[in-house]
């Protein structure tokens, strides 16, 4: 057989653009470790348990999920032992990616994971339900298959899920795998690689085990997979609606030069891999489907600067005890341990300034994969060695703001 011919990895151009808005250190803010008598290793999502007694399920991407108490009393306990689904599972991007519990919880006790397996490789979209009471754990024997989509590698999954303010379950995927979207598949319309999925999950549409909202923008469009919310992602990482707007906000994993952050609409279509962050990429001869119209990034940063490597999602703060922060999109670079936030223009659809709030100390050991909120909506960093953290006020500005 002939040898497998190298990747061609492009050239960075010799210019180096300009940061487009200004940025400005935020003093103040603190990263403080949430003290538990464990470590929750590779977390991956944080979701509030409705109507509970304060609780929250931590996601760990090897199959276990715990629900904690963020008070600092540091209470935890097992809500669901995944760990023998997820044997073998041991590629970097592999395991669970998602929890998401559902809007009428209380009543129903139903939640939804995101997970992937092998043999064959596929994401997984599950059904599970939980027992009664104010301190549930999942009845695993429950689980309902909702929806499974083939893989064709070991990367760029995506897989967060969320349940947005008009009850319907959306979920974030990437473009499958390997540089420059060989495949494509994150412009082709017939597949749900490099997606975001709206679905309705109260019923059914015909024999599919959930329902297609029938203001989906391409419900009626037999061109295009009735699932899709939005297309041209890479690989999608933290989905998060604006508790005050109902905005969609997803951070978007880039290649080489670019890491992006996309407000997401309804139809939109964010370019990838026909565009790479905010340019025209040059992987491919021309764009899969002529004169498509694509939504630039609410805001990009690039390997170029040395500002990071990996993005990590992602909210709009809504909380209290930071007002001079309210509004701004809170993110992280996985690699560079970097937090920012980002102030938004009037119509918040615009980034008008970063604030860099935090930058990691050569000696600490954090790999943010998550930025999310407990639940009062105050910032919780999630980091792969299995620590959790707040950001908060120091003492002398949390005395100015009062």
């Amino acid at each position: 057989m002939p040898e497998t011919p190298p990747l061609e990895i492009p050239a960075l151009p010799a210019v180096v653009p300009p940061l487009e808005i200004p940025e400005e250190v935020f003093a103040g803010v603190t990263l403080n470790r949430i003290a538990f008598d464990r470590e929750f290793d590779s977390p991956v999502m944080l979701a509030t348990v409705p109507e509970g007694e304060g609780e929250q399920v931590i996601a760990m991407q090897r199959g276990e999920f715990c629900a904690v108490k963020l008070d600092g009393s540091g209470e935890w306990r097992v809500f669901l032992d995944f760990r023998k689904r997820m044997e073998g599972l041991t590629l970097f991007e592999e395991g669970v990616h998602g929890i998401a519990f559902h809007p009428q919880f209380e009543t129903n006790r139903l939640f939804y994971l995101s997970y992937t397996q092998n043999e064959p490789r596929r994401t997984v979209i599950s059904e599970m339900r939980a027992t009664p009471g104010s301190a549930p754990v999942a009845l695993p024997e429950s689980e309902r298959i909702v929806l499974e989509i083939p893989q064709p590698l070991a990367d760029h999954w995506g897989g967060h899920i969320s349940f947005g303010p008009d009850g319907f379950l959306y979920i974030a995927l990437g473009d499958g795998g390997l540089r420059n979207d060989p495949y494509r598949l994150a412009q082709n319309p017939w597949v749900l690689h490099g997606k975001i999925l709206r679905l309705d999950v109260n019923r059914r549409t015909g024999k599919l085990p959930y329902g297609i909202p029938a203001d989906n923008p391409f419900a009626n469009d037999q061109l295009v997979r009735p699932e899709i919310y939005a297309l041209g992602l890479r690989n999608p990482w933290g989905l998060s609606f604006d508790t005050h707007t109902g905005h969609l906000w997803c951070a978007d994993v880039g290649q080489d030069l670019w890491e992006e952050i996309n407000l997401i609409k309804k139809g939109a279509n964010y370019g990838w891999s026909d565009r790479d962050g905010p340019v025209a990429s040059g992987f491919h001869p021309g764009p899969l489907m002529a004169d498509t119209p694509f939504t630039e990034p609410v805001h990009a940063y690039t390997r170029q600067r040395g500002e990071g490597i990996c993005i990590v999602g992602g909210l709009l703060y809504r909380g209290e005890k930071m007002p001079a922060l309210e509004g701004s999109f809170l993110f992280a670079d996985w690699g560079y341990g970097t937090v920012w936030a980002l102030e938004m223009d009037s119509f918040n659809e615009r980034a008008t300034r970063r604030l860099l709030i935090h930058r990691k100390p050569e000696a600490m050991k954090l790999n943010p994969t998550l930025i999310t909120a407990d639940a009062e909506g105050e910032p919780v960093v999630l980091s792969q060695e299995g620590n959790l953290y707040r950001l908060e006020y120091g003492e002398e500005v949390a005395a100015l703001e009062e």
